[in-house]
């Protein structure tokens, strides 16, 4: 099964995300759109991952979240991978990516030791869609600039997704969510 770490959204953010998409796709860019049912914030990518280790992994995960704390986030504005003059992601970016970096030390720390190479060049980030084509694209970045993107969210959970295709699409499913402490305390490093 492909498996990822990631942030999952609350409802009331992924209707805010969803709805600035909309908005974004009046400019007929040749792009994939995430639905915002599949909206989250990718935190490290397992890959295929054989069925027998999920116990192994479900168990990191409920570690990670005694070891962490909630911590508030806040989106601000647009951002493109893997540049601007290239673009094939556009998504929304993370204000301050401390806490995501540090978090993501932290499951790198724990996931290392079962064979998953740490990651290299982290960037916190919301996909919100593949751009297949440069068609439209100055219209995209004209309404990028009229759509304001700022929203403060709480990163209470890390979970651990299932990725299954489908003839509509791919569609993601919590395999274990592991709830951070309530406390304000910020990931530390290790």
């Amino acid at each position: 099964m492909r498996t990822f770490i990631a942030v999952e959204l609350s409802s009331a953010l992924k209707q805010y995300l969803g709805d600035i998409a909309r908005q974004l796709r009046r400019c007929d860019v040749t792009a994939g759109w995430v639905k915002p049912d599949n909206l989250h914030l990718t935190l490290k990518f397992l890959g295929e991952v054989d069925d027998t280790r999920l116990p192994q992994l479900a168990e990191k995960i409920s570690q990670l979240a005694r070891d962490q704390g909630a911590f508030t986030a806040n989106l601000n504005g647009f951002g493109f991978f893997p540049s601007s003059k290239q673009p094939r992601i556009l998504y929304a970016a993370i204000n301050e990516p401390l806490p995501f970096k540090q978090l993501v030390q932290q499951i790198d720390r724990l996931f290392e030791p079962l064979g998953f190479a740490p990651e290299q060049h982290f960037h916190p980030h919301i996909t919100l869609a593949r751009i297949k084509s440069n068609n439209n694209l100055e219209r995209l970045r004209q309404l990028m600039d009229d759509i304001p993107l700022r929203q403060a969210f709480t990163v209470n959970a890390v979970s651990l997704f299932g990725s299954i295709l489908h003839s509509d699409g791919v569609r993601y499913h919590v395999l274990q969510r592991g709830l951070l402490s309530e406390t304000t305390r910020q990931p530390s490093i290790s």
